[in-house]
């Protein structure tokens, strides 16, 4: 299933992807199935899940069951693309970030901005 990926520091971490009605919604690392099913608690990813968009609607409705599996191959790749992205273009607390898997939009912004796509090349119209 899931191909183990190592750290800066060389541990080995496992990539997880929270899965809501059957499709991939967002990757994150985790040591273990145990800590990576804690992270379905986390709240600042639940409040992500109900207020970012997907296609016009919430990436979550607040009640649906979201599992937790291991990434595939692909998965871990985004993964790996985005965190490498962050790491080398931010100075920030990287801890428990989460990387969403499909394109969305925060619409309580006033510019939709949808950089965490990591399947959409920056494209947009003006600016």
């Amino acid at each position: 299933m899931g191909t183990p990926v190592l750290d800066q520091v060389g541990f080995e971490l496992i990539i997880y992807v929270a899965e809501i009605s059957g499709r991939g919604i967002a990757a994150f690392d985790a040591a273990n199935d145990i800590e990576a099913q804690a992270q379905l608690a986390n709240r600042g990813l639940l409040r992500d899940l109900i207020v970012l968009q997907n296609e016009g609607r919430a990436l979550w409705d607040g009640v649906a069951e979201i599992h937790v599996r291991m990434a595939t191959p692909e998965e871990t790749e985004i993964w790996q693309t985005s965190r490498a992205a962050v790491q080398s273009g931010e100075d920030s607390d990287d801890e428990g970030r989460h990387v969403f898997l499909v394109p969305v939009v925060d619409p309580s912004h006033d510019n939709f901005d949808d950089d965490d796509n990591p399947h959409h090349d920056d494209d947009r119209d003006g600016d």
